[in-house]
């Protein structure tokens, strides 16, 4: 009874009202003898609507059967029900999926060898892994070809084939994942040729726009994680961020055309300030005078815009020998404290760390001969310091 149900989102997948007859339920789950709602398949998300106004919050595929999950029914067997699809969700996920061929298509005709890995369809994430190395120059390259696809208003087809059939080898397909002998294959224009069990539009021209936003890594499933937008969201994007760059390329005093050089040329810029800063940082340790305290030698102070690690380097360095203890600061963000002290020196570290920090809504640890830690407000290095220096003296004057 089930299995035969009848599919009618492969027939019509605009369909988004039908009557059904429900043929068997299960606690929230019922079966119908016919269903638009689309179960999901090739990472696009199942649909979502309203059965017999009865909200529709799950639809699956299992052995063979099309399960609704439709919470709080009260529907009989045999029952005659409205249905009725989320529509511009499914418009949403049909635009997407359809772009999702165009761009992976248009991206293997840059870079041959790049494999599809993964495809994740959903209202809030469209994206595609894939294993191949390009960059955003081949990206760019890719949405123009995209772009002038669905400008050319190609139309979409459904084709289908046995596996002997010629098309089978013009057509991006995994034979190995497709059980017995039947395929669909979705043909849009002259462009793409894939095997797809999904929903598609029927032409290119309804995606609207496809814009890629953003590009990561996705080791170790693939090399990259592709997401874009379709339809007005894409072009209400690439408006954003195209004002976002000229704006951004007014304030560097650079033309958009020369913002990445621009941007490079602060990079390099920000880097040779930042090892000047190091270098001076740690010729200032070097440089400094140690305060006697019940013969034990202690160095302190606080360093803007020193990063953490020459701080933890310099203070390790100024303790290497004797009884000395070195408390060095950094508070231009959010305050970073260290603390280093010798074996010889008798000072617990950490227990320093964790006194000046509890007084100031920070947290750290370490150990008895180094600790680091920190607190979310900035200028607080010198009262950090003094309260450390204060728990010193109470450790020294304990024995």
């Amino acid at each position: 009874m089930s299995a035969s149900v009848e599919k009618l989102y492969e027939k019509d997948p605009y369909l988004a009202k039908f009557t059904a007859k429900v043929t068997s339920i299960n606690g929230d789950s019922i079966e119908l003898d016919r269903t638009a709602f689309y179960p999901g398949g090739g990472g696009q998300e199942a649909d979502v609507g309203e059965i017999g106004g009865f909200a529709v919050t799950e639809v699956r595929y299992k052995d063979g059967s099309i399960i609704h999950r439709v919470p709080g029914q009260r529907f009989i067997v045999g029952q005659e029900v409205e249905c009725k699809i989320a529509w511009d969700r499914r418009m949403d996920l049909m635009r997407a999926h359809t772009g999702e061929h165009l761009l992976f298509s248009s991206l293997q005709r840059i870079v041959p060898d790049m494999e599809l890995v993964k495809i994740a369809i959903t209202p809030s994430k469209k994206s595609l892994i894939v294993k191949g190395q390009f960059n955003w120059t081949n990206v760019l390259d890719a949405e123009k070809m995209v772009n002038e696809v669905i400008w050319q208003k190609m139309t979409t087809e459904d084709l289908h084939v046995t596996k002997d059939d010629p098309l089978i080898a013009q057509a991006r397909i995994k034979l190995e994942r497709i059980p017995g002998d039947k395929v669909r294959l979705v043909k849009i224009g002259d462009f793409d040729l894939a095997a797809c069990a999904g929903i598609h539009v029927r032409n290119t021209w309804e995606i609207e726009m496809l814009l890629v936003e953003k590009l990561t890594s996705a080791k170790p499933v693939g090399d990259f994680e592709i997401e874009f937008s379709v339809g007005r969201k894409a072009l209400y994007r690439s408006l954003y961020l195209s004002t976002l760059a000229i704006e951004t390329s007014d304030k560097m005093g650079a033309h958009p055309e020369d913002l990445l050089s621009a941007l490079d040329n602060q990079v390099k810029e920000m880097e040779r300030g930042r090892s000047s800063l190091r270098h001076y940082a740690k010729q200032s340790i070097a440089q400094m005078t140690g305060e006697e305290r019940n013969g034990v030698t202690i160095y302190s102070g606080v360093f803007p815009g020193v990063d953490r690690k020459t701080l933890s380097d310099e203070a390790t360095k100024k303790v290497q020998e004797g009884k000395r203890v070195c408390i060095l600061a950094e508070d231009v963000e959010r305050l970073t404290l260290i603390v280093a002290s010798s074996k010889d020196s008798g000072i617990d570290a950490a227990a320093v760390l964790q006194k000046a920090l509890a007084e100031l809504g920070g947290k750290g640890g370490g150990n008895k001969s180094f600790a680091t830690g920190g607190a979310p407000e900035s200028g607080l290095g010198k009262k950090a310091v003094d309260v450390a220096l204060n728990e010193i003296d109470n450790q020294l004057s304990r024995g």
